[in-house]
């Protein structure tokens, strides 16, 4: 080893797929790169809804977030502000004027932008998720970084969820 790696990562992997890698690797592998925003909660969905026969509660990524807490594995969250796969952007998206709406109210409480208050609401998630921004814009990083200083509470956290269309059993 010449010391060139510090760490080891994977990117959209279920836990399977990275007991594979690390079966062959013997660095342990430290990060998976997860699509993860307030419209991509496919892995907060399933454990919310355990045991339910709804959409919400398929398992798509084989418990990716348990694995990850429980093995000390970070998840980055790449397009925090984009829905579906490669669709758009939510925020000041016509098509999501709930979500919207509560994302103002709280960036208008906490003074910082809708951006802030999106990245604001992975963060807040028990399992550290780091935030993957990517910009051609130094303002924009900046704009987004604020979020890192605001800790919703959880009812905000929440309040967040069901503007998005989510939902508790």
């Amino acid at each position: 080893m010449d010391g060139k790696v510090r760490h080891f990562g994977v990117s959209n992997f279920n836990p399977s797929q990275v007991e594979l890698v690390q079966a062959a690797c013997s660095q342990r592998l430290m990060i998976d790169q997860l699509q993860f925003s307030i419209m991509h909660t496919g892995m907060v969905d399933q454990g919310i809804h355990v045991n339910m026969n709804d959409d919400r509660s398929i398992d798509h990524d084989g418990g990716i977030l348990n694995y990850a807490r429980l093995h000390n594995m970070t998840i980055q969250a790449w397009s925090p502000f984009q829905y579906g796969y490669f669709d758009g952007t939510f925020i000041n998206n016509d098509q999501f004027p709930k979500l919207n709406a509560e994302l103002q109210k709280l960036a208008d409480q906490y003074g910082v932008s809708k951006n802030a208050i999106a990245i604001a609401w992975i963060l807040r998630h028990p399992a550290h998720i780091q935030v993957m921004l990517g910009t051609m814009t130094p303002a924009h990083i900046a704009d987004s970084a604020a979020g890192a200083d605001i800790e919703l509470t959880k009812q905000e956290w929440y309040n967040v969820y069901f503007a998005a269309g989510n939902d508790l059993p």
